[in-house]
């Protein structure tokens, strides 16, 4: 009995071996598929080139806005961010505004309210 058991361990250690080196011969031969990336919005970025928008000379005195995506945590993120940020540059305010959904682009009406009542804007995450 024992040498029937030392005999299939031993047949299946061979398999073992004589698999694992076809699977190294095999996947160096094999190409990759090329991978197709896809914007999960499902809108067109389009292929204009993106302008980023003109920095302000100094942050005193500016009117602070805090974009939530509306994560857990992620209001509690940006409020800490800027109450250090407040204590330094001494915002004339300071605008929170929460998106409808973390996994979408904010509503038009979102950015016009955070283009009426700040000059800068951060944008915060959570989890």
């Amino acid at each position: 009995m024992e040498s029937l058991l030392s005999r299939l361990r031993s047949a299946s250690r061979e398999t073992e071996l004589r698999e694992s080196e076809d699977d190294v011969s095999t996947s160096s031969t094999k190409t990759m598929e090329p991978i197709r990336l896809v914007d999960p919005t499902g809108e067109d970025p389009g292929l204009a080139g993106l302008t980023l928008a003109p920095r302000p000379s100094g942050l005193r005195g500016k009117r602070l806005g805090l974009l939530d995506n509306s994560k857990a945590n992620s209001d509690v993120i940006l409020r800490a961010i800027a109450d250090i940020l407040d204590s330094e540059f001494e915002f004339a305010s300071v605008f929170s505004v929460r998106k409808h959904s973390a996994s979408l682009p904010p509503k038009p009406e979102v950015l016009a309210e955070l283009h009426r009542n700040a000059d800068l804007v951060i944008v915060g995450i959570g989890d």
